[in-house]
């Protein structure tokens, strides 16, 4: 066990939700800003880099395989399909219980989320975040602490990514709904570092990410009443 490189994981789940609330303390009121938290997630690269001396080559040849997505993704849509699907119909059932008007609001209030950008936000966050989480999460996070750990990191990292995005909605819902969300996204969290475990391919677990985040945003574009 390394206990220094574990002390650099916990500190890593620690400071992710600490910069993304003092981003909107001390930022401006727009997603541009609101999500410069995210660079955080850009740290492995450093490590490797830095402290482990890799090159980028390896960084790249050591977390994403195509040979291994080409064999995965049909497996992972249909994964990420089911997941997209649990998430539409959970909103469908419960959306009476949640106030759509004070969301909207939120959406708009911190980080200026509406009507007229939904649509680039939500490109970039099926696209590009999603890739960003996974390197981070996956790819350095639970991979180093599985080494260190073992099978413990599932259940750690799982409740650590969803800490992350309850910093989001942490007043958004009631008590009930919001451990609903909660509980959802540890599980899904633990799923996903199960695929990469399993895999040993960032590819395959972005592509489940992507098709994931494609139905929150669809659910945002219906809430803001664009459909």
């Amino acid at each position: 066990m390394n206990k220094k490189e574990l002390s650099i994981l916990f500190g890593l789940i620690l400071l992710s939700p600490i910069f993304l609330i003092l981003s909107r303390l001390f930022l401006p009121t727009n997603y541009l800003f609101s999500s410069l938290y995210k660079l955080i997630f850009l740290f492995p690269l450093f490590y490797y880099i830095y402290i482990e001396k890799k090159s980028l080559k390896n960084i790249y040849q050591e977390n994403f395989s195509f040979k291994t997505v080409k064999n995965t993704w049909k497996k992972m849509c249909i994964l990420g399909l089911g997941i997209a699907l649990i998430y539409i119909t959970t909103f469908f059932l419960l959306k009476g219980f949640v106030d759509i008007s004070s969301i909207i609001q939120k959406l708009e209030l911190v980080a200026t989320i509406n009507t007229t950008n939904i649509i680039f936000i939500g490109a970039y966050i099926i696209f590009i975040n999603s890739l960003l989480e996974e390197f981070f999460w996956r790819g350095f996070i639970f991979k180093k602490m599985k080494e260190n750990i073992g099978n413990k990191a599932y259940i750690i990292t799982g409740l650590a990514f969803s800490l992350h995005h309850m910093m989001f909605y942490y007043n958004w819902f009631t008590l009930p709904f919001f451990l609903i969300v909660t509980v959802g996204l540890s599980a899904y969290a633990i799923l996903m570092n199960f695929i990469f475990d399993r895999y040993k391919d960032l590819y395959s677990c972005w592509l489940v990410h992507a098709l994931a985040d494609t139905a929150q945003i669809g659910i945002a574009i219906i809430i803001l009443g664009l459909i």
